[in-house]
């Protein structure tokens, strides 16, 4: 692993769009490769399982020479906004004003994106927004964002009957709810009609034909799994392709402690060129 990076900082940045909790890991001055990257963070328990992931490339990509950027999307984590001022066009959003602070403090020569689950799917939609964005690294990314929320109201339906022994509203009906504007609880996070909408309008994935940059759909694979398989995803852009790498680490459970996923770090190092 490349040696801790000489300057870490957590911060808010403020402006347009509620203020952003951010986190930058900056290389030292006499190894900067003059290239930034934003990593787009999954949400909700996802986020919070990844936390130390995302420490960890960010610290490895400063090592590197990247100037590197990370932040809770407005209505998530330590950013401002309520939970249900969390949606998908917002998360977008977030990130193109990340982009903006690192154009306007550091004046890179290029700029990427790099993307985990819903955050990849956010790195997509921002990159087709912000000219000469180049690679898009989509880990794992969600293939019907619709769908990943419908899947999630089992949580919903799992606390009924831990409450109540049996289902008082089903899946239908909560739809039906969030879709009317009343909120949903999902795993102790709470969804409104404009995330369900947003999340909605961006279903499913789609590649992009018109998208001239670089695209790297990457599989993350137990060792006696099967890899989620993009092939097809990755070869409806003219310049994406589908890699896989071993999966050191899980999003959806506190299953095991991962301090530094060094082959993860290694390779999205070298998908972005160090």
């Amino acid at each position: 692993m490349a040696r801790r990076p000489e300057r870490e900082r957590h911060f808010f940045l403020d402006g347009g769009g509620g203020r952003l909790h951010c986190v930058e890991h900056l290389p030292p001055p006499d190894l900067s490769n003059g290239k930034a990257v934003v990593l787009c963070r999954p949400i909700w328990g996802e986020r919070i399982r990844t936390h130390r992931v995302f420490a960890s490339l960010g610290r490895h990509l400063s090592g590197k020479g990247f100037s590197v950027v990370a932040c809770d999307y407005h209505g998530d984590g330590n950013s401002g906004g309520a939970t249900l001022d969390l949606s998908f066009t917002g998360m977008v959003a977030d990130v193109k004003r990340l982009h903006a602070y690192l154009l306007e403090t550091h004046k890179p020569r290029g700029f990427a994106v790099v993307g985990l689950r819903a955050g990849a799917n956010c790195a997509l939609a921002a990159a087709r927004e912000i000219p000469g964005v180049e690679p898009v690294v989509m880990v794992e990314p969600i293939p019907d964002l619709r769908g990943d929320l419908n899947a999630g109201l089992r949580a919903n339906l799992s606390s009924q009957m831990v409450l109540h022994k049996k289902i008082v509203k089903t899946r239908e009906v909560l739809i039906q709810e969030v879709k009317s504007g009343v909120p949903v609880n999902i795993d102790g996070f709470i969804i409104g009609k404009e995330m369900w909408e947003s999340f909605e309008a961006a279903s499913p994935l789609t590649a992009d034909a018109e998208f001239g940059g670089e695209v790297i759909v990457v599989s993350l694979a137990e060792e006696k799994g099967t890899p989620s398989d993009f092939s097809r995803f990755a070869a409806g852009f003219p310049r994406g392709r589908w890699e896989t790498i071993k999966r050191e680490f899980v999003w959806t459970e506190w299953k095991r402690y991962v301090p530094i996923p060094a082959i993860f770090c290694a390779a999205i190092a070298e998908y972005l060129g160090a």
